[in-house]
């Protein structure tokens, strides 16, 4: 028996369905998240309990439904965004995800907008100037924490960074990169004007990835891990 397995990594739950194909439900889980909010405005996630989420769905998954982990045939992965994970070189998270209804970077929207003309901008990244803007929230950071800003090699989203647990690739979900405002959407392609004006060097935004796509096979790690 052939399967699929999806995940949705939420603000408020991390769900896990297992469907046999074509299309009957075996099964569908979900683990509740923890949404932090330090400061008034602020709204921040522990990435690290997005993981812990999905290796518990994917074990229980498999366990109910008696299916064995070679007939996993695919696994699709999507979530929230544009929230905001950051790595350093080593891979490690730097700081607790910021999600995409956090509203600190209000004083960082209204610099790029006297920078740029928003017209402009909406015309070539397909996103007004405002607080889910990444570039924004990636200003804030350089301005009030500036070492962390100093140690990023790598920004991308939610189901970007679970992408990258299960496979071992590095790479930017188009609709993240869009949504993130890194997308020239005349061209389809991450613009490097548009990430320069975060500050980051252009390798710190991984290659733009296509939700259809094959990204990579779980590695030997991420399947000890989730029992795939």
């Amino acid at each position: 028996m052939r399967c699929v397995l999806g995940l949705d990594i939420g603000t408020t739950s991390t769900i896990g369905i297992l469907i046999a194909l074509p299309n009957r439900v075996l099964g569908l889980v979900s683990r509740p998240v923890t949404l932090s909010s330090p400061r008034g405005g602020w709204a921040e996630e522990d990435p690290n309990q997005w993981w812990a989420n999905v290796c518990e769905i994917t074990r229980e998954l498999l366990a109910v439904s008696g299916v064995a982990a070679a007939d996993v045939a695919g696994i699709g992965v999507t979530g929230m965004l544009p929230a905001v994970l950051l790595l350093d070189a080593d891979g490690r998270l730097l700081r607790p995800s910021i999600q995409q209804s956090d509203a600190r970077c209000g004083a960082e929207v209204a610099e790029l907008r006297v920078e740029r003309d928003e017209a402009a901008f909406i015309a070539k990244a397909g996103n007004g100037i405002n607080q889910q803007l990444v570039t924004a929230k990636l200003r804030w950071i350089e301005r009030h924490e500036p070492e962390v800003f100093a140690r990023i090699a790598t920004v991308f989203g939610s189901y970007d960074w679970i992408n990258w647990r299960l496979t071992g690739e590095r790479a930017a979900e188009q609709n993240w990169a869009l949504e993130a405002g890194f997308v020239d959407v005349r061209r389809g392609a991450i613009d490097d004007d548009l990430v320069a004006l975060s500050h980051l060097p252009r390798a710190a935004v991984p290659r733009r990835s296509v939700s259809h796509e094959i990204l990579g096979r779980v590695t030997a790690e991420a399947a000890a891990t989730t029992g795939l």
